[in-house]
């Protein structure tokens, strides 16, 4: 697929460029409104946005173009096909085209970062909002995301993610003993298969993604369009993984619980940031 252009804003004048973060938009919006309205929020403590936060980082909205969603019987923007909302698991086939060029951009995008940043990888920062979060949890866990080495962290906003109980079967929720690089090997290769493709990595550069990448989970328990029981579920999964994670979840965000609550949210994705910017110049 052919998508459009992403939305940059470029650091700060007179600020280095040290990181970039790339987050993906969810269905139904475009990189530069979601660019936008996060952009909007400000922090309890200083009243500033995320922007004025890192001034040394650059920020890549990847746009997902419009497809075919089955459920609205029209194009929209979307980056994948989703059946329905209240049942993930309904016509996953649909998902599968979508999430196939979407990593795939991914992939192309983190590269061409992480070369402008000299090629370290962990100066690179992972993310999105609800099927941008989709998108970008495929492409962590089949290693499109670290075809430059692991990644400075992940941030996931009101996240969901196809195939979530073939995954949790894949790293074996419920079987404590198997060892970490089983787990990580195991759920490669069941979405390698549903992907159709040949490993982009080895499977121990899998393994080492997941074990270096930190992880943010923020989710309302009151959003109605897309369960806080999927954030639960990731978090199995990361759990499961062995990674670094930190969950929140929050109350009274607008849009039905369905979007990043201000200023709570954005005080601990900063938090959060902030940490692992400064482990990366480490």
């Amino acid at each position: 697929m052919s998508y459009p252009p992403p939305y940059i804003v470029e650091p700060q004048v007179g600020h280095p460029h040290t990181h970039t973060v790339i987050l993906l938009h969810g269905r139904s919006s475009i990189a530069k409104d979601f660019a936008t309205d996060l952009f909007a929020l400000k922090t309890s403590a200083t009243s500033e946005n995320l922007p004025a936060c890192f001034p040394s980082v650059r920020w890549v909205f990847p746009d997902a173009g419009e497809r075919w969603c089955t459920p609205f019987k029209e194009k929209r923007s979307a980056w994948c096909d989703t059946f329905s909302l209240e049942d993930l698991s309904e016509r996953q086939d649909l998902q599968v085209v979508g999430l196939r060029d979407g990593i795939l951009l991914i992939r192309r995008t983190i590269e061409e970062e992480a070369e402008r940043l000299g090629g370290n990888a962990k100066k690179v920062i992972l993310g999105g909002f609800s099927q941008g979060s989709a998108t970008a949890l495929w492409s962590l866990f089949t290693g499109a995301a670290a075809t430059k080495g692991s990644l400075g962290a992940f941030i996931g906003l009101s996240a969901w993610m196809p195939f979530t109980s073939e995954a949790k079967k894949a790293v074996g929720v419920e079987e404590p003993a198997q060892p970490q690089w089983l787990r990580a090997q195991h759920l490669a290769t069941t979405f390698l298969e549903i992907l159709g493709f040949d490993p982009l990595i080895s499977i121990d550069a899998i393994h080492e993604c997941l074990e270096k990448t930190p992880v943010y989970l923020g989710h309302g328990t009151d959003d109605i369009p897309v369960s806080v029981t999927n954030c639960h579920e990731l978090s199995a999964i990361f759990q499961a993984l062995e990674v670094e994670i930190e969950v929140r979840e929050y109350l009274g965000a607008e849009r039905e619980g369905h979007w990043v609550k201000e200023p709570e949210q954005l005080d601990d994705v900063v938090a959060f940031l902030r940490k692992q910017t400064e482990r990366a110049e480490r």
